[in-house]
């Protein structure tokens, strides 16, 4: 199966070039206040802040929208939804705020309030942590003023650059001027701030703050960014009016958030993941933003319904949104987590009934596990057909996800069915329930660290969100649109730019709706996609001296290294192969159906590869081999080869191997080398043994197709006896024209005739051209000292060696390798004194090209 195993690593040197590249753009592109610049300053998109009507159900008022930056003096107040800055003793906030008058937008009057607002920020004397939730606190800076008029003022940004710059306290003249306060507790704190009337009630119709800014900075005047956050904004920009259509009043380019998630998943770590999510262009209206370990929900009691986006509004907050990336000093790194996944497929007992799965899972910090088994091959969740399994893991450790083998409709899928497998873990992941966020553009969440700064994997499932057509979806006006663009459940991933929905006013998929979605903090995952195999083929190799002599092949789990079973097909080419355990059995999954026979070997090939016969190490020989364990039944003969085997469907077991250590050694192999000799057109065998006992004779057997086909062409006297090194060499003039894979071994032959092998070795021989028309013999008839060989074609030769020798039915010369045509004919006249009278046919063979000719000897 095709194998996909990915895990985030971080890359020291990326991180730090990144880390320095984000630091020089803060110095000379990027903004120093934090507010309202960091989402875009560009005049044609709106990203405002909102301030909630004093209202539980208008759908502007605190009811849905909630208490951000609303005076304490709310009814119903949440402190949950402050908007908090931390500041360190001695640092100073500088803040200042713009809000709109009015806003029509389709007709429709969104808010009209043209008074002074007053300004307050607060702390908890009794809380120093980053959420202090003290209903009334303690004030450190109170102004009331004109917060709308044209021009700047103190605590008025003259406009959004002016904001984006920050103070002018320390960006000069470029900047605004700000009110401030510092931080005189003596301890580092949460401070919040509360926007209200001039007699501090809530402001009725609500408020939108378009331009604004929280710079905090220490004595030296040195930005300290990541510093504001809150859980639960509230957000407005415009409605759209075209689906799928960007329009002047949809958020900045860079409108999102920064997200610490800690490691934990009860909330109560102390290093974080840190993600960023935008939404650049998208259209809101009335928005809600908020981040949490769950989703939408946190109450089902299970973790896939907690996750899926629900009709209606939540409030399900957890985890703060930052506009930077959270001070490292409050909100330090975590280490990167590891983990493994592993598919394991597995034939049903009893064999026939199908197969089953596992993935097994080690993980180093809490995490959740999302397999996907997608039985129409097209990648994507289909109900009805594919199956989703999901387990949530609140340790480390080791874990298994079971597949029993069975589609939706519970039919058991049968081997070599197309299947894929998409398991991911996904650590500490992070959810993004938006509410009411009419059109998507494209959601990006990115990783900031620990590891490379990238895009993420981003994850949904909109199954219970009605969509185009459906009972209680929300038409769209121009009804020939889509609204629900992206699939209704993805649990195999999309990075960049996704899940997108339209709208064209307050309509369409996510009107009044919680759409969900969510990304790994880190995650690891293993993709298969490939052809549904969990047939194994397994068996035992014994030390059994009797073989199947008893009718039964058994023994002790052999003692013999370096062996390998291979699986080969009819064309004899190895579809698998593993290696023997220690303990004597072999094990190999994922067989196709087919018909195969299981060779015993000490060469271990590659799948696809030609089987390289049953060979063993040395001094061991074969003994038989059985399927099976009944005495006397599916025997065979001692030769390393079990089979011919069908698996339709089916298995294989107990096909068993038996070996023994021959008696006594008749020779000790050591060497054996094979050289192609290209001026001789010969290969060149060199063979060492250490020690020889009533050895006869050697036996130099080739084959030219495959290992199937060896064929003796020579024997080679040996020692017969002896305890000394011995090197025996032979040389291979008769190498075949056509060229190839030649295979070479040595058969050593007793006095008894009972024989063992040495190593398969092979060579690469060039194919030889046979000419007709380069070379001639004159004068033809002709005595030995008459007899020249001419060149006929100077372009067949180009210079070099040329190699000949004379054959007729008595003799064969040996080669003779000369330099040039005149010592040619030369070398020819000494050879042929060596024939009599009659044809003598001359080899001449020269560039891998090669001609015949005949001569008549007188």
């Amino acid at each position: 199966m095709k194998r996909i195993f990915t895990l985030n690593f971080n890359t020291l040197l990326f991180r730090v070039l990144f880390l320095q590249g984000v630091l020089l753009a803060g110095l000379f592109e990027h903004v120093l206040g934090e507010g309202s610049g960091d989402w875009g300053t560009a005049s044609d998109r709106r990203s405002w802040l909102w301030i909630p009507a004093n209202s539980s159900n208008n759908n502007g008022g605190y009811g849905t929208r909630g208490y951000m930056m609303m005076p304490s003096s709310t009814n119903n107040y949440n402190p949950d939804h402050r908007m908090y800055v931390y500041v360190k003793p001695g640092e100073t906030v500088y803040w200042g705020f713009r809000n709109e008058v009015t806003y029509d937008f389709l007709g429709y009057n969104y808010y009209n309030y043209n008074s002074d607002i007053r300004v307050r920020w607060f702390y908890d004397d009794t809380d120093t942590g980053f959420f202090p939730d003290k209903r009334y606190g303690i004030e450190v800076d109170n102004h009331y003023y004109d917060a709308h008029s044209n021009e700047g003022i103190i605590g008025r940004p003259a406009n959004a650059q002016a904001a984006a710059n920050g103070p002018s306290d320390i960006v000069g003249p470029t900047g605004y001027e700000a009110y401030s306060f510092t931080n005189n507790t003596g301890e580092a704190r949460a401070f919040w701030v509360e926007i209200s009337r001039s007699n501090g009630n809530p402001i009725g119709d609500g408020l939108p703050i378009s331009i604004w800014d929280v710079t905090v900075a220490n004595s030296a005047d040195e930005v300290q960014p990541g510093r504001l956050y809150s859980k639960y904004w509230s957000i407005l920009n415009g409605l759209p009016r075209d689906p799928g259509v960007v329009n002047d009043r949809a958020f900045h380019d860079n409108f999102g958030f920064y997200v610490p998630v800690d490691d934990t998943f009860g909330g109560t770590g102390d290093t974080y993941f840190v993600k960023h999510a935008q939404f650049p262009n998208s259209n809101g209206g009335f928005v809600n933003f908020f981040a949490n370990q769950d989703g939408p929900r946190n109450d089902t009691g299970n973790h896939v319904d907690n996750r899926k986006s629900i009709e209606g509004a939540s409030s399900n907050y957890q985890y703060p949104l930052f506009l930077n990336d959270p001070d490292l000093e409050f909100w330090p790194t975590t280490v990167e987590p590891t983990a493994s996944l592993d598919i394991t497929y597995e034939e049903r007992v009893p064999t026939g009934n199908g197969g089953h799965a596992w993935v097994d899972i080690n993980i180093s910090l809490p995490g959740i596990v999302d397999v996907l088994i997608d039985l129409n091959g097209n990648g994507t969740y289909d109900g009805g057909i594919d199956l989703i399994m999901s387990e949530k893991y609140d340790a480390s450790g080791e874990y298994t996800i079971y597949w029993d083998g069975k589609d939706a409709n519970e039919n058991v899928v049968t081997s070599g069915s197309k299947i894929g497998v998409f398991a991911a873990v996904i650590f500490s992941p992070v959810h993004f329930p938006i509410y009411d966020m009419e059109q998507s553009m494209g959601i990006t969440i990115t990783n900031v660290r620990p590891g490379d700064p990238e895009d993420n994997t981003i994850y949904w499932d909109d199954s219970l969100i009605p969509r185009d057509g459906e009972h209680g979806f929300e038409d769209l006006d121009d009804g020939s649109k889509t609204s629900a663009v992206s699939l209704p459940v993805n649990v195999t991933g999309e990075a960049g730019d996704s899940h997108i929905w339209y709208g064209d006013g307050n309509n369409g998929f996510s009107e009044r709706n919680t759409i969900n979605t969510w990304a790994a903090s880190y995650y690891a995952e293993v993709n298969e996609d490939d052809e549904y195999r969990y047939l194994t083929f397994q068996g035992n190799v014994y030390d059994d001296d009797n073989g199947g002599a008893d009718g039964l092949i058994f023994g002790q789990p052999t003692t013999a290294e370096g062996l390998h079973v291979l699986i080969v097909d009819e064309n004899e080419e190895v579809v698998a192969t593993e290696p023997v355990a220690a303990d004597g059995t072999y094990f190999i999954d994922r067989v196709p159906d087919g018909t195969y026979r299981a060779v015993l070997s000490s060469i271990s090939v590659a799948p696809g590869d030609l089987s390289p016969g049953p060979i063993l190490p040395e001094h061991w020989e074969n003994t038989g081999a059985q399927l099976g364990t009944n005495p006397d039944e599916n025997l065979y003969e001692p030769t390393g080869i079990l089979g011919e085997l069908s698996l339709n469907n089916s298995s294989v077991r107990d096909a068993n191997f038996g070996l023994r250590i021959m008696a006594v050694l008749p020779v000790v192999w050591q060497d054996f080398n094979v050289t192609y000799q290209e001026n001789q057109r010969a290969v060149a065998l060199e063979w060492t043994v250490s020690k020889e006992w009533e050895n006869s004779h050697y036996e130099v057997e080739r084959s030219q197709d495959g290992v199937n086909d060896f064929q003796t062409i020579a024997k080679v006297a040996a020692a017969g006896w002896t305890d000394e090194i011995t090197t025996y060499q032979f040389l291979d003039e008769k190498v075949p024209l056509p060229g190839g894979k030649y295979y070479y071994r040595i058969k050593q032959v007793n006095l008894d005739n009972s024989s063992s092998y040495g190593d398969l070795r092979q060579v690469t021989v060039p194919k030889v051209t046979i000419r007709n028309d380069t070379w001639r013999a004159y004068p033809n008839p002709g005595g030995p000292d008459d007899i020249k060989l001419e060149l006929l074609d100077q372009l067949a030769y180009n210079g070099g060696q040329v190699s000949f020798r004379a054959i007729n039915g008595i003799h064969t010369m040996n080669v003779n390798t000369v330099n040039s045509p005149e010592e040619l004919s030369q070398k020819l006249s000494e050879v042929l004194h060596s024939f009599g009278t009659g044809l003598v046919i001359v080899e001449v063979t020269w560039e891998n090209k090669a001609q015949y000719i005949k001569v008549l000897l007188r």
